[in-house]
């Protein structure tokens, strides 16, 4: 949504950005005239309270005539701006936000599940979808006559497109590069990733976990990394050989795309929302610490393999450009 935000704004459009301030961070270059609201307190509830008050600035905001709403707290909430043009993107399986979160309990997540099913039969003016995944996964809650079809999906941009290719070298027995791009979610796979690294058996290999989080596995052979700039992110993506992706429930997946644009070689636990750029099978699908080292022995050997990969996952990505995705979007909203 950033991302899409940036383009309008570069091409003349009246855009704001209104979102929930956490930490006191504010939206810098392109997004001078957005709107925040914040957050007292760290608790899940304290997320959700703070998303009235944000919702109503939305409401009584008359430069703003269509809103598009991605995060799915706010959605709940958006009956109290319907006096705008109301655009539901929906990016995941948004039913689960909460089923695994210890700060919002099982209280939380039931109020939210049923306020999520009635937030469905909002009228909005349209519903969009980034991939199969979510579209499949918002309709299984809906009754069939109301389901949507693939008319309304709109895969995202991927902004690494484009960018220099990662490190040219390939890997070898003695010297092989991961990096895992991750979050505290319980969901994400972070626990997952660790486990790996304990139990494999691969020596010469260093691994690197890109998060905004702060997350510490007390392991010398990995690294922590929180990027402060886009360009931070690019750099530290580009010093790795493959891409580790221990998350079961994305919707686009956009960090593991993100990394094969760049010519990483990517290794995943399976989920639905890689089907949409995974048409060729050139992500290796594993399931646990064993079929990592196998992979990853198997590959790293074989020089050619490695290359072949690695250009396929920059042909796989390589659809997912900037133009597309706003062109798409924008045919749709207005």
């Amino acid at each position: 949504m950033l991302q899409f935000a940036s383009e309008a704004i570069e091409r003349n459009k009246n855009c704001k950005v209104f979102y929930l301030d956490r930490k006191g961070d504010t939206f810098n270059n392109h997004y001078s005239n957005s709107v925040s609201q914040r957050v007292i307190g760290d608790s899940a509830w304290s997320i959700v309270f703070f998303t009235i008050p944000l919702s109503l600035k939305v409401r009584f905001d008359k430069s703003v005539d269509t809103v598009v709403v991605s995060d799915p707290i706010l959605l709940l909430f958006s009956f109290v701006y319907a006096n705008k043009k109301r655009i539901r993107f929906v990016q995941s399986n948004d039913l689960l936000l909460f089923g695994n979160n210890k700060k919002g309990g099982w209280l939380l997540n039931f109020v939210y599940q049923q306020l999520f099913k009635v937030s469905q039969r909002y009228s909005y003016d349209q519903v969009l979808f980034n991939s199969k995944y979510s579209l499949n996964s918002y309709n299984k809650t809906l009754p069939i006559f109301r389901r949507y079809s693939s008319e309304h999906i709109v895969n995202p941009p991927v902004f690494t497109v484009g960018c220099k290719k990662a490190i040219d070298s390939y890997p070898s027995r003695n010297f092989i590069k991961v990096c895992i791009v991750t979050n505290k979610h319980p969901m994400k796979g972070y626990e997952e990733f660790l486990e790996i690294v304990k139990h494999s058996r691969l020596k010469n290999i260093v691994y690197t976990v890109i998060s905004q989080d702060d997350l510490d596995s007390g392991l010398g052979i990995v690294r922590h990394v929180k990027p402060s700039t886009d360009d931070d992110y690019i750099n530290t993506l580009q010093q790795n050989h493959f891409i580790l992706s221990t998350s079961r429930f994305e919707g686009f997946g956009l960090p593991l795309i993100e990394a094969m644009a760049l010519g990483l070689v990517p290794i995943a636990f399976y989920n639905a929302g890689m089907d949409e750029y995974n048409s060729k099978n050139g992500i290796a699908i594993i399931d646990n610490a064993i079929e990592f080292d196998s992979v990853v022995e198997k590959i790293s050997s074989n020089r050619k393999m490695y290359i072949k990969l690695s250009h396929s996952a920059i042909e796989a990505a390589s659809a997912f450009t900037d133009e597309i995705f706003y062109s798409s979007m924008i045919n749709k909203i207005l």
